[in-house]
């Protein structure tokens, strides 16, 4: 009787992940991050995507575009680098009571780094300041409606068409966290995973997904979207294994080789925001395994070359070999049990790779 329990209480919590049902959100202190962003000049929230919402932001904040908080944050993007996912996992990790801000207790610490430095408490009284001065709440409830159109679009055109338990088969184990997405209205074209780990929950992973319409106002939500929710989730299953805390031999082994790749590609990469070798890992891997997703659901074979060519030309050079690797995974999947097994071959293929390069250069030299 007690090797039952014992089992049914290891079944459970898979048993769970399978059920959950993903339903697309608006969150207040997003738009309330992705807007200060906006009004301090922040490229990556000053898409103008949203038509409407777009005006309805200049408009109704206008008069506040030297408030404190919005100088406060240009000097964090000048001296912490405080942009594109930093800006959003700030958002994630805020909590709202009574109409005061604050971070969330963690039982670890997952705010995104660059945000280590900087003064949480003088963040803090700039934010309320302005949440109050603004009163934002009141614009973030004049548009309900708004925001339940783009949600009920995303959920029928986009979600609908999701299958979560894709992540369980293919990592090999059934994730312990929780999935939700959540719409950034003045994101545009940006989309970002971020997680947290609030104290006494479970692991929370979040796609922040950004929003845009055609000239009628129309979301332009559509299953070309899917790819993109697939891609940021995968992170939370990606991006632990560079992490030197949990998996130092992993990193260590990998940095030499990964770090000449990085250096080869560092022009294309920092245009898409990646500064650093561990995140051109992490993004190269995510968008293997986006094609993996393709492939296994029987996307249109011109879909996924296209979906391949944009990796190439985007300098991730290495994709298609590296989608075979992993389709060998996939295929040998029995003998290595979980991903975590197998990411010791995934630097092998680092390493040739880097070696395979360095010998073309050594041949012009």
């Amino acid at each position: 009787m007690k090797r039952c329990i014992v089992c049914l209480a290891l079944l459970i919590p898979c048993l769970w992940v399978k059920a959950q049902v993903i339903i697309p959100q608006v969150n207040e202190k997003v738009e309330l991050m992705g807007i200060l962003s906006r009004m301090a000049g922040f490229p990556e929230y000053n898409m103008d995507m949203a038509g409407q919402y777009i005006k309805d932001i200049d408009n109704y904040f206008k008069d506040n575009t030297e408030h404190p908080a919005v100088q406060y944050m240009k000097g964090l993007r000048k001296d912490y680098g405080i942009s594109f996912d930093a800006v959003m996992s700030m958002a994630i990790h805020l909590d709202n009571r009574n109409g005061t801000l604050s971070l969330i207790e963690e039982d670890i610490p997952t705010l995104e780094k660059r945000w280590k430095n900087v003064d949480k408490d003088e963040f803090l009284s700039n934010l309320n300041n302005f949440y109050r001065d603004t009163n934002f709440n009141v614009f973030f409830k004049a548009h309900k409606g708004f925001y339940e159109r783009g949600l009920k679009s995303y959920r029928d055109s986009v979600i609908n068409y999701f299958d979560i338990d894709w992540y369980s088969d293919f990592y090999g184990n059934a994730s312990q966290e929780s999935f939700s997405v959540i719409i950034g209205f003045c994101n545009g074209g940006g989309n970002y995973g971020i997680n947290r780990q609030t104290t006494g929950k479970t692991k929370e992973v979040f796609a922040i997904v950004g929003y845009c319409v055609d000239k009628e106002g129309n979301p332009l939500y559509n299953k070309e979207y899917l790819p993109t929710l697939i891609h940021e989730f995968n992170h939370s299953f990606i991006n632990h294994y560079l992490d030197e805390n949990k998996y130092p031999v992993y990193a260590k082994r990998l940095e030499p080789a990964a770090t000449e790749l990085y250096m080869s590609s560092r022009w294309s990469m920092s245009k898409q925001a990646y500064g650093n070798w561990r995140t051109m890992i992490n993004e190269s891997l995510v968008r293997a395994a986006v094609i993996c997703y393709m492939l296994d659901k029987g996307y249109q074979p011109e879909k996924i070359k296209n979906e391949l060519l944009e990796q190439v030309q985007r300098n991730f050079r290495w994709m298609p070999e590296l989608v075979s690797l992993l389709r060998k995974y996939e295929k040998e999947q029995s003998r290595y049990g979980f991903f975590e097994h197998f990411y010791p071959i995934i630097i092998d293929f680092f390493e040739e790779y880097a070696k395979s390069e360095n010998e073309r250069f050594d041949v012009l030299r």
